[in-house]
């Protein structure tokens, strides 16, 4: 499990696209110990540089030869950087959000927080309180409270940390994920909240089904998995029924997204087709940029 690795440092708007050139040049740039001045960037930001860009799945720890450990870019990495290395899609947003949330093993609290904990309002006292208790049943070492704490409040700074003026681009301490409207903060309370649908949109959720139904080897999902399971609409992204059934709605009408919603006995059944979904995503950034 992963608590507290991001160095008490949120994800900034520039340093993904920073993380997937200096990888893409040279494979052992994170092992190298004057990388951080390579970068520019201190040592503890620059250990957080190297957690976003794990977490986020632009890059990825891989042996050579049996022998040494490189980074590489991974498939949503590579087109990552050559369609839209600045974040200025919301389908990178919704991706880079739906990665992170999805690595339990790197980014817990992050997983814990929106496929596990069911609770639409909390205070930050309940939520340091819940994840504790969830960790303490899934962790074999015991997670600190400084961890906790440090893990709830880079969550609050991730999600809701948005444009912050500065003369310096370098210094544009904005994360990407603000803009996506997942959860709101006040006076000490927090809320999941209900997205506009073009904050994520068609691309994304469409992409989410071709990558579950290919990791679970099943191309069909009913309505209330959709809802209620890990690494589907309602958890990802806190969509309502109503929500996923207009982007279903949406999505028949649209030859793009090959999906069929059929009833049987009683049960609403999403259909997918068994398609690549890098190839998909590719092409669904090929309608939307200009290289």
């Amino acid at each position: 499990m992963g608590f507290g690795q991001h160095q008490s440092f949120h994800l900034r708007v520039n340093w993904l696209s920073k993380a997937a050139k200096m990888v893409d040049q040279d494979p052992r740039f994170f092992f190298d110990d004057f990388g951080f001045e390579k970068i520019g960037l201190g040592r503890n930001m620059f250990k957080s540089l190297k957690f976003w860009a794990l977490a986020t799945n632009i890059i990825r720890e891989n042996k050579v030869s049996g022998k040494y450990v490189v980074h590489e870019l991974t498939e949503f990495g590579r087109l990552f950087y050559k369609y839209d290395r600045f974040i200025r899609l919301p389908l990178t947003r919704a991706l880079l959000h739906y990665f992170l949330i999805s690595r339990k093993d790197l980014a817990t609290s992050w997983y814990w927080f929106f496929n596990e904990y069911s609770m639409g309002t909390s205070t930050i006292q309940e939520l340091q309180e819940q994840l504790r208790n969830w960790a303490s049943m899934i962790s074999r070492r015991p997670v600190s409270d400084s961890s906790i704490r440090r893990d709830i409040e880079c969550i609050k700074q991730v999600y809701t940390m948005g444009t912050v003026q500065s003369a310096d681009p370098e210094e544009v301490i904005a994360s990407p994920l603000a803009s996506l409207g997942l959860i709101e903060e006040q006076r000490g309370v927090w809320m999941k909240s209900q997205p506009k649908l073009e904050r994520i949109g068609l691309d994304a959720l469409y992409f989410l089904l071709l990558d579950w139904c290919f990791k679970s080897n099943s191309f069909s999902v009913t309505l209330d998995e959709l809802q209620l399971r890990s690494g589907l609409w309602g958890k990802i992204f806190n969509l309502s029924i109503n929500q996923m059934l207009q982007v279903i709605e949406q999505m028949e009408a649209d030859d793009v997204y090959e999906i069929k919603f059929v009833r049987t006995n009683q049960i609403y059944e999403l259909h997918v087709p068994s398609t690549d979904r890098y190839n998909f995503l590719e092409m669904a950034y090929q309608r939307r940029v200009t290289l």
